[in-house]
């Protein structure tokens, strides 16, 4: 029998699920980006500490994805989704009672931050445990293109919802409806029965070892690609989150296009990163199946290649030009979110692939955070956007250079 035929039919709806997951949280976040400015002049803060709406997100997503993991071993993929949704989409819902504070706003934020977290950790445990090795180079373009929508759906839709309601805390709430139906799908998958999984047959028939995930910290490469996540987070979180407040706020500290003209450029970013990941999963199971650092190399140098360009005059004053150099940008964060989720269920043995996910994207996810505090700062420092653009083009640099030293060694299947 075809192995992809041994795989239940549900796994399509677990993928959804956590489809939708992905999506909302994504949408959770960028949902302030374009707005930053009147959500700091609202609460009387500055730009520099609005950004920590972004980072502390960002932060706690980090951290909660390492707990995530090691709940996704021991209790399973659904019980975590379910925690993901009840976060994320709680934190949202509450906005409009605890977003008139910074502080009671940041702790909403926060609760958004660990539930995106969860859901960003199930990445590899969904493809590795529901799905055949052939289809999984799909299943991971999916579940990115599913994250690139929520930025495809979340900055017009938060930008019209603030724009109808002038409330971003109003906001918030109404956008947290998409992650409530998750979380509705979530109930109905915990509630029927569970079909036998190909995958759990094979792990049981090869037992892993006790210290199976400490074999697995032993590995340099687990420790290499926990550096290149770092610097895909901060592409992902500084690219979708600085790029919009840069775009929209007023010169001199940026282009002065305003959060609809933002919204509508990063649109364009959007809808790259929904196409790319489909793209670069079905080249993935077609032509580099088990290789997965071609598309890392390409994620990192369009990164590099095209954000500076945000800052060239000849650029800025183009807006096809502008508009062009922002989605190759955001085609290489897609490629690389599906390439990377990939390699580590490709690379590491089912018994452990919560632990070591979360552990490798927890860990570097710190990138994002890292990322978006240095950007605050820099945006403090200067008065202007311009060294923190730069910072995103280094640290893609950066990022292609750990990919060459990112290798398979013993015991990493």
């Amino acid at each position: 029998m075809n192995d992809s035929l041994k795989h239940p039919a549900m796994r399509w709806l677990v993928l959804l699920a956590g489809g939708i997951a992905l999506l909302a949280g994504n949408m959770y976040i960028i949902s302030f980006a374009s707005i930053l400015t009147d959500i700091a002049g609202d609460l009387g803060i500055d730009i520099g500490t609005a950004t920590n709406f972004m980072s502390m997100f960002m932060l706690a997503a980090s951290i909660s994805m390492i707990a995530g993991g090691m709940l996704c071993d021991r209790f399973g993929i659904l019980f975590v989704l379910m925690l993901a949704g009840l976060f994320a989409s709680g934190g949202a819902l509450l906005m409009p009672w605890l977003g008139y504070q910074y502080s009671t706003a940041l702790l909403a934020r926060i609760f958004e931050g660990i539930g995106t977290g969860f859901a960003f950790c199930l990445m590899s445990p969904i493809m590795a445990t529901w799905f055949p090795q052939k289809e999984q180079g799909i299943a991971a373009g999916l579940l990115g293109t599913a994250t690139a929508l929520g930025a495809l759906i979340g900055y017009p839709l938060s930008s019209g919802i603030y724009a109808a309601t002038g409330s971003w805390q109003e906001m918030s709430a109404w956008i947290s409806i998409i992650g409530w139906a998750g979380v509705m799908l979530v109930l109905i998958l915990m509630a029927i029965p569970k079909p036998a999984l190909p995958s759990k047959a094979a792990a049981k028939e090869v037992p892993s070892s006790g210290d199976g995930f400490k074999r697995q910290l032993a590995e340099p490469m687990t420790w290499i690609c926990t550096l290149v996540v770092f610097f895909a987070a901060w592409q992902l979180q500084t690219i979708y989150n600085i790029t919009p407040t840069y775009l929209a706020a007023k010169s001199p500290l940026g282009l002065g296009l305003g959060f609809m003209g933002a919204s509508k450029l990063m649109l364009g970013v959007s809808m790259a990163g929904v196409l790319a990941p489909i793209v670069s999963g079905i080249i993935q199971d077609k032509v580099f199946k088990r290789k997965a650092r071609p598309f890392m190399f390409i994620g990192f140098a369009l990164c590099c290649i095209f954000m500076y360009p945000l800052l060239i005059p000849v650029i800025i004053e183009n807006h096809a030009l502008l508009l062009v150099s922002i989605i190759l940008a955001g085609t290489g964060v897609a490629v690389l979110y599906a390439a990377l989720p990939l390699f580590v269920s490709l690379n590491y043995p089912l018994q452990v692939i919560g632990k070591v996910f979360g552990l490798i994207f927890g860990l570097g996810a710190f990138g994002g955070a890292i990322g978006l505090f240095a950007a605050g700062a820099a945006v403090d420092a200067k008065g202007n956007y311009h060294l923190a653009i730069t910072l995103i083009s280094l640290a893609a640099l950066t990022g292609f250079i750990c990919v060459l030293f990112l290798r398979r060694w013993r015991h990493s299947n």
